[in-house]
């Protein structure tokens, strides 16, 4: 008898596991769609696009980005119109939907995140008049710039995080008390002194992370300018150039860098720097991006900075997989 109890519980826990995956399947969203860094603006016409709907989406989402040797621009937006918006678009991982409602006495906003897909955040603002729709974009563009910029880190997320390399994460946890995801093809090329570099070299390219750690004393530590000055120390002496002398720098003739803070930083309010790297005694450089963190369980700061050398080439989407990599740090 109670043999037949144990099985008869055993199929009353399947049943309700089974239900619970059955309905989790039910709700998962398809993955979004769109290329990298591009926005999908949808439109009730053609003439809203060439207007002044069209033009300031356009205006502020492809301003060039900062920190790149070759002009690019921050997105590209691609557009259709409201009747075209058939099941594929809608899967769009960053989708703006304009729309023009003569008799509406006051705008609307409606926003969601996935959807229709993953990641995606879709809004559609509701104006009287085009005057009226470009004023409230205006006042909510940050603020959607920021949801895509985070729909990009984590498409990429999606692909490095089932290729994730578990030995240099151990030699960053190890090292710093922190995890960040770093994908295969990266290897430990310095290890010293509480500074870690890991390289990824390939045919017409390379990438690099790395990873510093120094006492935390005052919020004097977080300033930029002596961030910078801190990096350009350690680079100096851990990062060689590819002759006798030369040594990785950063620019301050061409870009110089610049700070912001990030206070939805995974790892805590941080410091951002994004500026052009050099190597002092050669005709080397490319952008770099890091983040300053206050290790919440030390008195230390802690540095994690991606840059690349492609030299020529577009560097935009490739400065976003490694800022993915970065936005994974956690202690």
């Amino acid at each position: 008898m109670k043999k037949y109890r144990i099985l008869a519980i055993a199929i009353a826990l399947l049943a309700v596991f089974t239900a619970c995956s059955d309905k989790k399947a039910e709700y998962r969203k398809d993955r979004s769609v769109g290329g990298t860094s591009e926005v999908l603006f949808v439109t009730q016409n053609d003439e809203q696009w060439n207007g002044r709907m069209g033009e300031a989406v356009r205006e502020f989402f492809e301003q060039e980005q900062y920190g790149l040797p070759q002009p690019e621009t921050n997105f590209r937006v691609a557009h259709i119109n409201v009747n075209a918006l058939n099941d594929m678009f809608q899967k769009h991982r960053n989708l703006i939907i304009g729309e023009i409602v003569p008799d509406l006495p006051n705008p609307i906003i409606e926003s969601q995140d996935d959807w229709q897909s993953a990641p995606q955040y879709a809004i559609r603002i509701k104006a009287k008049d085009a005057a009226t729709w470009v004023r409230v974009f205006e006042s909510q563009r940050d603020d959607i710039k920021k949801h895509f910029d985070s729909n990009e880190r984590a498409r990429f997320m999606e692909f490095f995080r089932p290729q994730a390399d578990p030995k240099s994460i151990q030699a960053i946890k190890n090292v710093f008390g922190c995890s960040m995801i770093v994908p295969e093809g990266y290897y430990v090329a310095v290890n010293k002194d509480h500074f870690m570099w890991l390289r990824r070299e390939e045919v017409d390219k390379s990438f690099g992370l790395i990873v510093y750690e120094l006492p935390y004393k005052s919020t004097d530590d977080l300033n930029g300018e002596r961030l910078i000055k801190v990096r350009d120390s350690v680079t100096k002496k851990y990062i060689p150039g590819p002759t006798d002398g030369s040594f990785m720098s950063h620019d301050d003739y061409f870009i110089k860098p610049v700070f912001k803070t990030i206070p939805d930083f995974p790892a805590g309010y941080a410091v951002e720097t994004r500026g052009l790297w050099k190597t002092e005694g050669e005709f080397m450089a490319g952008p770099f991006v890091s983040y300053t963190v206050v290790n919440p369980e030390a008195t230390k700061i802690v540095t994690v900075e991606g840059f690349i050398y492609y030299p020529n080439k577009a560097k935009r989407d490739l400065l976003r997989q490694l800022e993915s990599i970065l936005w994974s740090l956690k202690f």
